[in-house]
Order: structure tokens, then C-alpha cells, then sequence
């Protein structure tokens, strides 16, 4: 397909999205089985299939049992409508995703079609891994702009999102009510609201439960942050792209709320089991989370959580919001089957039958056909969400620049970091200037 067939999605989008669906971030993994041993390949130059008649495609993914299962079942749906091309599945935990992706697109092994993710699109298509899909006859023209836009790296596109997610705060309604506290209007409030309600929270609740939980170890937050001030964590040319002081004052705000008690203290957090989080156990009014945790936190704490924008989108330059696909369809550049891969991309993004298997496992779909399709199956925390991000369709007008090789390790640096600050082993200022010289290292 070229990429005139990629145009945005009609206004009316943004009135379903007030009616369906929710989303998650995941999805991807891998296992050896080389494109070099698919049968045939050798004897189809064009890519249509092999010299027996048929294509062989490897599709790999990463996720829990039940997403290898529903993706079973997309396979075995396309492989009935596509009787000339075989599907294999190739599917790993999260964990050993990336290493293994590195190792077998090292060795020539490149899955035919798989996921990929936001920090490490640009270092594979730097690579020359992934193929420009606006090149591939695909079907875009239903899919929304914002998020499309997001796989696009200089004139190609490399990667199509699967659905999206937003940063949102959570909030847990009966901890507010018991400190009698207003939930507040997050079209208005401001980081220094934000930080007043956390306070009356945990002055007013018994021990043990705070007004917030730590948000600044959160790489996304502080790229939410960094945008409400005019500025992005990366430059479109990849180097780091805001001042110093915006880190600091960022760290040091999460420092000054554990110093009050209006967060936990840093060993306390710490401690907590795997999975766990002070807003699932009823500790915490607060937390920065995804927007597609709403419901599993809900069940988690017996109680209905409410969703709310970031502090300070209407206190600064702009605001700083912005949708973030969970992940990414591309395509090999060396698959020897192009048309085949590319008639599964267009089935997976395109299909309602695949939208009815997958529901919010991937994130809202982006397809305007495939929301409506799913949006009578969801549930009701689900449709809270969706509700919500259909409320910033007019709010949210673009993303961040593209993530620079290497980006794939800042996570876990600020992560780091920002223990050492709340462990108060490092000043904010510090912390700040250490960042940066440790990723200039990397994407440098």
C-alpha cells in the first residue's frame, strides 16, 4: 500500500470512543524459527507464497497464557480465510522478549511479522530490521492519526499500534470521602493541588494509608511533565531535549511529600510483594498509573476507582497528555513473504473477528470499525476508561518525538535514581545531572 490510503480518522471516532472500549499496554515474543528454513522461499521471489503454493509466516508476540490463546485463535481464523499461507506462533514472556529478539534478528532470524514497543522501534528500524509498511498493502486509513503518526519514523512507517493507553491518576473515592476530601476537577487542578490533597489525605486517614503514592520513578510521568513546560524528554533528533531544573523540581516534589508523610517512605514502598501497589490495598488515594488499570485495580481493592487527567494540564504551556500505543505490528524487511505478512498486519488491525478474540487485551483498537464491533462486549470499568479517553480526543493533539537507540534502559536509570533520592543518598540536583550524563552515555 502507499501512503495515501493512510489518512485520519473521521471526527465521529471520538463520539464511539465515549462508548467502548479500554486498553492495556502489552504484547510480543519469540522463538528460533529461521525465515531461511520456510519452504519455498528460494522458488518466490515476489513474496506471494512458496514454490508448493503456500506461504509460511512466523508471528511472535510476547504475554501472558490467555493473550497466547486468544492469538491462537486470531491464527486459526486467518489461516481458514487464507488457505495459502501458514501461520507460526512464536510467543515468550515479557522477560526474555528483548534479549531474544536481539539475539535471533543478530543472526538473520528476524520473525516474519511481530510486536514491538515504543523504546526500541527506532533502534530496530535504524537497523534496517523492520520494513516500511506505508510501502505494503495495508489498510490505514481507519485507524487513528495520533496514534498511527506514532510508528512513523522519518518517511517510513514502521511499526502500526494495536491500540493505545493514556498516563492517568487513579483514585480510590472512599479514601477521599473517609478524609473529607472532594475528589477534584482535574480539567483545573494544578501539581500544587495535587500536593495539598495528598496532604489533607494522609493527615486525616489512620496509619498507614497516604494521600499518594511515589509517581516520580515513572518515566512516562515525567515526559507528561516535561511536555506540560513546552519541552520532551528527546529532541527529534534524538538527544535529550529539556533543562535540568524541570528534573530536579521533579524528583524533589516526590521528595518533599514523602518528607510530610503524605506518601510512603521510600523502605516502606519498597517492601511491598511483586504485583503489589498501595492503591490495590486500599493504602494509597492516588497513584499515576495506566488508564487500563482501572478495572484490575478496582477488583483489587474492592472498590470503584475513579480516573482522572494528570495535575497541571491546564496550569502550564500545554498540555501534556498523550495516548501511547501498548505496541506495535511490523514486519521484517528481509521476510520472504511480504504480501503474506502484510495480508495478516492488514487481518490483525482490520478485522472486527479479530477485535471480537482480542477485546482490550492490546489496548483500544484504533480502528474505528473494530471499536464499535467490540464495544457491546466490554465491561463496565472498561467503558469508564474509554469514556475518558474520548473525553481528550480534543485535548491530546500529538505524541513525543520518537525514542532514540538506547532508549529501552532510561526506565529503569530514572527508576533507579529516584530511589536514591527518596533514600535521600542522592539531592535532586544531583540525581538530575547524573541522569543525564548516564543516558547521553547510551543514546549518545
Amino acid at each position: 500500500m502507499t501512503s495515501s490510503r493512510t489518512a485520519p480518522a473521521s471526527r465521529s471516532r471520538r463520539a464511539l470512543l465515549r462508548g467502548a472500549g479500554v486498553l492495556t499496554a502489552a504484547a510480543l515474543a519469540l522463538t528460533a524459527c529461521g525465515q531461511g528454513e520456510q519452504p519455498g522461499a528460494d522458488d518466490d521471489p515476489a513474496g506471494t507464497g512458496g514454490g508448493d503454493g503456500s506461504a509460511e509466516i512466523r508471528f511472535s508476540w510476547w504475554g501472558s497464557d490467555e493473550r497466547h490463546a486468544r492469538h491462537q485463535q486470531i491464527i486459526d481464523a486467518f489461516e481458514a480465510e487464507h488457505p495459502d499461507i501458514d501461520v507460526v506462533p512464536d510467543f515468550i514472556d515479557w522477560g526474555g522478549y528483548w534479549d531474544k529478539l536481539a539475539t535471533v534478528t543478530a543472526g538473520g532470524d528476524t520473525p516474519d511479522v511481530f510486536m514491538q514497543e515504543d523504546r526500541y522501534i527506532r533502534e530496530y528500524a535504524d537497523r534496517g530490521v523492520l520494513a516500511d509498511l506505508s510501502e505494503m498493502d495495508i489498510a490505514t486509513q481507519d485507524l487513528d492519526a495520533t496514534l498511527l503518526a506514532s510508528g512513523q519514523l522519518d518517511d517510513g512507517l514502521y511499526g502500526i499500534p494495536t491500540g493505545a493507553n493514556v498516563l492517568s491518576v487513579i483514585a480510590n473515592p472512599a479514601i477521599f470521602e473517609a478524609a473529607g476530601v472532594e475528589l477534584p476537577d482535574d480539567s483545573s487542578w494544578t501539581w500544587q493541588d495535587y500536593e495539598r490533597i495528598a496532604q489533607t489525605i494522609s493527615d486525616n486517614t489512620q496509619d498507614g494509608v497516604y494521600g499518594t503514592s511515589d509517581y516520580t520513578y515513572n518515566e512516562t510521568g515525567f515526559m507528561v511533565y516535561l511536555r506540560q513546560h513546552g519541552q520532551n524528554l528527546y529532541d527529534e533528533d534524538g538527544s535529550l531535549g529539556y533543562d535540568d531544573e524541570l528534573l530536579e523540581e521533579w524528583f524533589q516534589r516526590s521528595l518533599d511529600l514523602q518528607r510530610s508523610g503524605a506518601q510512603p517512605p521510600a523502605s516502606e514502598a519498597l517492601g511491598l510483594p511483586t504485583g503489589q501497589t498501595f492503591l490495590a490495598t486500599n493504602r494509597a488515594a492516588m497513584e499515576l498509573t495506566w488508564s487500563s488499570q482501572l478495572g484490575l485495580t478496582s477488583d483489587a481493592a474492592g472498590t470503584q476507582m475513579a480516573i482522572l487527567r494528570i495535575p497541571g494540564e491546564a496550569q502550564h504551556d500545554r498540555a501534556g497528555m498523550y495516548f501511547k500505543p501498548g505496541m506495535y505490528l511490523s514486519v521484517s524487511a528481509d521476510t520472504p513473504y511480504p504480501e503474506a505478512a502484510a495480508e495478516f498486519v492488514d487481518y490483525f488491525v482490520n478485522s472486527t473477528e479479530v477485535g471480537e478474540v482480542v477485546l482490550s487485551d492490546l489496548g483500544l483498537p484504533a480502528n474505528e470499525t473494530v471499536l464499535a464491533a467490540i464495544s457491546d462486549q466490554l465491561t463496565e470499568n472498561e467503558r469508564i476508561a474509554a469514556e475518558f479517553i474520548g473525553d481528550l480526543q480534543d485535548e491530546i493533539v500529538d505524541a513525543p518525538p520518537p525514542m532514540p537507540v538506547g532508549a529501552g534502559e532510561v526506565a529503569a536509570i530514572i527508576k533507579r535514581l529516584n530511589e536514591e533520592v527518596l533514600f535521600e543518598r542522592l539531592t535532586p540536583a544531583e540525581a538530575a545531572d547524573q541522569f543525564r550524563s548516564e543516558v547521553e552515555a547510551i543514546i549518545g
